[in-house]
């Protein structure tokens, strides 16, 4: 995708994405580093710097569509090879919030992400069996990988019974000041 030159930006939807700055959206000099090392840039539709530029140019209805806030790992790449330090998971966590659903193809990666994080906070790490039957409940997809059930527990990749974890708490405390923190920044 071509992404056309910056003639004006729309401020509007860069001050709901970043009121006070601290993206650097505006700094992004478009080099494509952010890109280059992005994990799911061949999973996605809009690759990092494109984003960028789009969010940029008030796209909100194609960025709020696309696969790529719905595909990003917030593996911290992008920011860390960016020269200008412009902070991409955080603007596709802001899109993210923005948008009311995954795009039906996308909607059990959405589902998928929400039980496992649901996981972590409650045992502090994720409990895979559980997660699955949370997730098949959820996503209403029953028997697509039904087959390969046995071959996981007999080869000890699925715990049928809970993790025990020791700082369980500590994890939940994490989970709940990343929701106030993000409370705080609506």
């Amino acid at each position: 995708m071509s992404m056309p030159a910056v003639e004006t930006i729309d401020w509007r939807l860069v001050q709901k994405l970043d009121p006070d700055g601290r993206l650097n959206l505006a700094s992004c000099l478009q080099c494509g580093r952010c890109s280059s090392g992005c994990m799911m840039r061949q999973e996605t539709d809009i690759l990092p710097h494109q984003l960028n530029r789009m969010a940029l140019l008030g796209m909100k209805d194609q960025l709020l569509k696309s696969k790529a806030i719905w595909m990003c790992v917030s593996c911290q790449t992008c920011v860390a090879r960016c020269p200008m330090k412009v902070d991409t998971p955080v603007l596709i966590d802001k899109l993210h919030a923005m948008a009311q659903a995954a795009p039906g193809d996308l909607r059990k990666v959405h589902v998928f992400n929400n039980v496992m994080l649901a996981s972590m906070r409650r045992f502090g790490r994720v409990w895979e069996f559980g997660m699955m039957g949370v997730y098949k409940l959820r996503s209403l997809d029953f028997f697509t990988d039904l087959g390969k059930l046995p071959t996981m527990l007999r080869k000890g990749k699925f715990s049928i019974l809970p993790p025990v974890t020791k700082g369980c708490s500590a994890v939940a405390d994490i989970f709940d000041r990343v929701r106030r923190a993000r409370r705080a920044q609506r």
